[in-house]
């Protein structure tokens, strides 16, 4: 028997399986084979996956949801339904404890006490933020529509990206900014979000009592702030890149307030949602912890995992499960030969790889990437290629045992964290002289790891740029199809098997 974890619907759609050893067999999000980003369905072949056996767990309550946004199409009826042909639905979760159990169950220490879970999103069933105790009781929790992720897809919106997609854009803009207009978002979010309420103990059975059209007036209230900053930016026609220091300044002040008010509840942080995407922030939390885990999928494509995680804890009375890596998905093979790579590097200056398990999460970390030499100016070549904004940075993958060399500051294998750059690469580097560091270390199942060995071997250098391997608005690629259709498209040769 097997524990499934299925996220669909709303969107980034994905798949999990966890064994009854409690190692994940598998996952991936849907968007890898739909080749449509941040697509809400499950494709077939991932479905087909499923057998009558296993154990299949929705991650979140449908009935929570419709009761509190008020959502007709969406009920348990429909979701078993939808599955009664591969095999029985045994349970439905809750969207902030999928969220916390991704992370918690992943956790790289053994010892559970000292650990409190921290989850920031948009929305869940009716919940933005949660912080949960080890044994999962709600310590803290706020209500949409005051939220975090929400406030900052808004502003994306405003800026012309793409919400919940192209936040990450906006961060990376913020640099290039000032805060400037802080005080006028406080009185703008004050004026139009301050009815909303806050609990601070599980408010499940108190959502009911929530005055009727709550969540109507959510979004009521949710489009009169979008009208009011549109009329405020035509007025004063303010600076985009200081909306963007703006917002990530309110989002890093609100995100600090409530990582201080989890350390009091324990000193190691399991941290997920999708807010756990701003590294920036991420960065200001890494200090006030002992540790601090986000799970390489803190997004909603994460939470499939976190309810197969519930349900294998469920039946086993455990807590963890074999978290190895991020290399869980598609397997294209490991035949690619490093050398040759290197080689390549070294004559022409960038290349693709797609090589092995496909990872479980946002970001390429070698096995579907872009690399190039960091040693030359080579940025706005990349992201040409890429189709993104000239402002946009990249990272560096380095080699874990000579980081320290390189960069002072937090940095792990899932580039969630900025460091400070003690070198003149400049083309890894930041505007405000930070990188987001991937750690590559020794054990590593990544093709990268031989890459860069190799790479070391004939440069001195441990580092390359590494990027995503896609274009703009398109998810990262699968197989060697996709690698052939990127190598076509950008005349950029990729190495796969």
């Amino acid at each position: 028997m097997r524990y499934v974890g299925i996220n669909e619907r709303f969107h980034d759609a994905s798949i999990v399986f966890v064994d009854d050893q409690g190692t994940i067999e598998f996952a991936s999000q849907s968007e890898r084979y739909t080749k449509v980003k941040n697509d809400p369905r499950l494709h077939l072949y991932l479905k087909r996956m499923i057998q009558k056996d296993d154990l299949l767990y929705w991650p979140e309550d449908p009935k929570l949801r419709k009761q509190a946004m008020f959502l007709e199409k969406y009920n348990r009826n429909d979701v078993i339904n939808d599955y009664k042909d591969y095999c029985e639905l045994r349970g439905f979760g809750h969207h902030h404890k999928s969220h916390g159990a991704s992370a918690f169950f992943t956790r790289p220490w053994e010892s559970s006490e000292d650990t409190v879970m921290l989850n920031i999103d948009g929305y869940g069933e009716y919940q933005s933020v949660t912080i949960y105790n080890n044994k999962f009781k709600l310590l803290h929790e706020v209500v949409y529509p005051r939220s975090i992720g929400s406030m900052y897809a808004l502003i994306t919106k405003q800026l012309g990206f793409k919400a919940l997609e192209e936040e990450y854009i906006v961060m990376g803009m913020a640099s290039f900014g000032e805060p400037a207009y802080l005080k006028t978002f406080d009185r703008l979010i004050n004026l139009y979000f301050s009815d909303d309420v806050v609990f601070d103990q599980d408010a499940s059975d108190q959502l009911y009592n929530i005055t009727a059209g709550r969540a109507s007036d959510a979004y009521d209230k949710r489009e009169a702030f979008l009208r009011a900053l549109a009329r405020w930016c035509d007025t004063f026609n303010p600076n985009p890149e200081d909306i963007a220091a703006t917002i990530q300044a309110w989002a890093e002040r609100e995100i600090l307030k409530l990582a201080k008010i989890a350390r009091q509840y324990g000193s190691k942080l399991c941290y997920s949602g999708g807010v756990a995407q701003n590294i920036k922030a991420n960065t200001l939390i890494h200090s006030m912890f002992d540790q601090v885990w986000i799970p390489s999928n803190p997004t909603d494509g994460g939470i499939a995992l976190g309810a197969a995680a519930i349900a294998y804890g469920d039946a086993t009375g455990k807590d963890r499960i074999n978290w190895q890596d991020a290399y869980l998905g598609f397997n294209a093979g490991e035949e690619v030969n490093a050398k040759d790579v290197v080689n390549h590097l070294l004559k022409y200056k960038m290349c693709g790889v797609l090589n092995g398990p496909a990872e479980f999460g946002p970001r390429a970390l070698g096995n579907r990437s872009l690399l190039a030499d960091p040693r030359f100016d080579i940025k706005d070549t990349v992201n040409k290629i890429k189709n993104r904004q000239k402002f946009r940075p990249f990272a560096p993958a380095i080699l874990e045992e000579y980081a320290d060399d390189y960069f002072e500051g937090p940095m792990n294998e899932y580039m969630q964290f900025t460091a400070k750059a003690k070198h003149d690469y400049k083309s890894v580097i930041h505007v405000d002289g930070t990188s987001r560091v991937q750690l590559v270390p020794k054990n590593s199942r990544s093709i990268l790891r031989q890459i860069l060995e190799e790479w070391y071997d004939q440069t001195k250098v441990p580092m390359l740029l590494n990027t995503s391997l896609n274009v703009k608005g398109k998810p990262i690629c699968n197989d060697r199809y996709d690698a052939y259709q990127f190598e076509i498209d950008t005349k950029t040769k990729v190495f796969y098997t």
